[in-house]
């Protein structure tokens, strides 16, 4: 029984043996590389090669310093016929084999390859670290051109532009500033956009307001994520004179970006830093800033902005743009000349208008008849200056004598009228007929045109205690300016004079805009005596004691005619020798 054990193991034993020997043969099928070889030399790698094996799944190489005691590896060598070794150390000599294995789980390999040697060399490198390379540092210090990829830097030039959305003298608009730069151009560090005139109206502003709008675009607009519009939004205010803006995105509600605005003692100032991005040149970028609403311009003038725009690596740029800040006229001409005159009408310029003159229009009063309790035509005459405001309403009135209107029936002509205009190149004669009788005070009369019929306005007159009233009112012809006018109204007998003294006439005219202008005349209203006897002064028909005491009492005295002692003969208004003279020549004479 132990005997039969001993050989069963044995069997099992050899069986074993001659599996792991069969598995070591296969092992060894695949075939080793051949035809070795290095290429392409440099300081710090080399191209190894051999021949092509379709077997292959993979190989593994080991390599190291010649004289090393240990070898580097790569473990998993793509199959093919060549490998860039790099990570090498210039003016080395290197030894290398190759191991192919002709399947993914390493179980079938080769032996290694003979071995190949090589030595690198020591040529000069670029700032690329690439032996005989091109590339080179910029004069943005940056490792460009060979085979960084990368292009140099060129000249600091961003382009700048600031415009205002109105250039109207003293008004509110909105100030834009733009900037941007070329590929390549080195990176904005800050920007600062000056004026030396106007300021931003911060009155009832309040945190969260919406003050404007951006367009950013960065990565020369390449990536459309990079593209970004934005709502600015006041972030705090610092002061009433400056404030801080928020840029939100206008599609994720992330702040993008803050910059401060602010006035200053000659304009206004606005500062913007840009973040680091760990480079110092742009691929391109551009930003439109808009603040709505916010910039009052100054008076006119040159208005001058300033913008001044330093890079990263410290230069400075400094553009100007200017503009010119007029003001509309009331011609609605940006930068006109015309004006607004004494009357509000808008005169010069382009307008081809005068200004108005002051209002000052010339009245006359004439009564054909100065005789008490006369009747007497009663002419009243005014005229204008060109460009003298117009006439609105006038009164005429009287401290004595009335309208005889009881004699008046409606029809009746009292009157006629001359009438000139627009600088005299119109004229009218009319004759002023009874429209309509109020009362037996007042009536209403029209002025009619003899060649047409037309009427051309009417008035009233009236009689008031102690005197009379005539009012008139112009008709309005759209505008508050004559261009010259005259008006020459005659009643014709229908004023009775009052008693001996001082008549008055006072005329108040009013403008269209507000002006009065009163004027007076005056009139010495005489009773003629019609008693024919020389001497008599109290028109009696005897020369007696009665005039010599008249004389006497009044001597050298000035009086109305033929009264109190201003005998018949005489009637001078004045009480002298010769008015005693005619007293005692006639007297006690009497003439029936």
């Amino acid at each position: 029984m132990q005997r039969r054990l001993t050989r069963v193991f044995s069997i099992f034993f050899l069986l074993g043996f001659f599996i792991i020997g069969a598995t070591n043969i296969v092992a060894q099928n695949c075939n080793t590389p051949t035809n070795l070889s290095t290429t392409t030399i440099s300081n710090f790698s080399a191209t190894l090669n051999w021949d092509t094996d379709s077997s292959v799944d993979h190989y593994r190489l080991r390599y190291q310093e010649i004289g090393a005691s240990s070898w580097l590896y790569n473990h998993n060598v793509p199959a093919g016929n060549s490998y860039n070794l790099t990570g090498l150390d210039t003016l080395v000599s290197y030894e290398w084999q190759l191991k192919a294995f002709c399947s993914a789980g390493n179980l079938l390999s080769s032996g290694w390859s003979v071995l190949q040697t090589f030595t690198t060399i020591n040529l000069p490198v670029d700032c690329n670290n690439t032996p005989n390379g091109t590339a080179f540092l910029d004069s943005c210090t940056n490792c460009v051109g060979g085979t960084t990829g990368n292009l140099p830097c060129i000249a600091f030039t961003p382009t700048v532009s600031m415009t205002l959305g109105s250039l109207e003298c003293d008004s509110l608009t909105d100030f834009t500033f733009i900037f941007s730069q070329d590929p390549n151009e080195p990176d904005v560090a800050s920007a600062f956009f000056t004026s030396d005139g106007g300021y931003f109206d911060f009155t009832g502003i309040s945190v969260n307001d919406t003050v404007g709008s951006s367009v950013n675009m960065i990565a020369g607009g390449q990536i459309p994520a990079h593209n970004i519009t934005t709502t600015l939004l006041v972030d705090f205010i610092v002061n009433s004179d400056k404030i801080s803006v928020k840029a939100l995105d206008d599609i994720t509600g992330q702040l993008y970006s803050s910059f401060t605005i602010e006035n200053t003692s000659n304009g206004i100032l606005i500062i913007i830093n840009s973040l680091p991005d760990n480079n110092n040149v742009t691929q391109g970028n551009s930003q439109w800033v808009a603040l709505t609403g916010l910039f009052t311009n100054p008076i006119p003038s040159i208005l001058t902005f300033t913008s001044t725009i330093t890079s990263e690596l410290g230069t400075v740029d400094i553009q100007t743009i200017s503009e010119t800040i007029d003001c509309t006229d009331c011609n609605n001409d940006f930068g006109g000349t015309a004006f607004t005159d004494s009357c509000g009408n808008c005169v010069g310029g382009n307008t081809g208008s005068v200004s108005c003159i002051p209002f000052s229009p010339t009245v006359g009063v004439i009564l054909s008849d100065t005789t008490c309790d006369s009747l007497s035509n009663l002419t009243i005459n005014v005229s204008q200056d060109p460009n003298e405001p117009d006439m609105s309403t006038s009164s005429f009135t009287s401290n004595g004598g009335y309208f005889n209107i009881t004699s008046m029936s409606v029809g009746d002509t009292v009157g006629s009228a001359i009438m000139s205009a627009n600088g005299g190149s119109l004229s009218f004669n009319t004759i002023l007929i009874v429209s309509s009788i109020i009362s037996s005070n007042q009536a209403i009369i029209q002025s009619t045109d003899i060649n047409t019929g037309f009427s051309l306005g009417t008035f009233t007159i009236s009689n008031i205690s102690g005197g009379i009233n005539i009012l008139g009112q112009s008709v309005p012809d759209n505008n508050n300016v004559t261009q010259g006018n005259s008006s020459s109204v005659t009643f014709d007998n229908i004023f009775v004079n009052p008693g001996s003294g001082n008549l008055t006439f006072t005329s108040v005219i009013n403008s269209e805009i507000g002006d009065v202008d009163t004027q007076g005349f005056s009139f010495n209203i005489i009773c003629s005596q019609t008693c024919p006897q020389l001497g008599d002064a109290n028109c009696d028909n005897i020369v007696n004691l009665t005039d010599l005491t008249l004389v006497i009492n009044h001597w050298l005295q000035s009086t109305s005619v033929g009264q109190n002692g201003d005998v018949v003969g005489s009637l001078d208004g004045f009480v002298n020798l010769t008015d005693l003279t005619l007293v005692i020549n006639n007297w006690l004479q009497s003439n029936p």
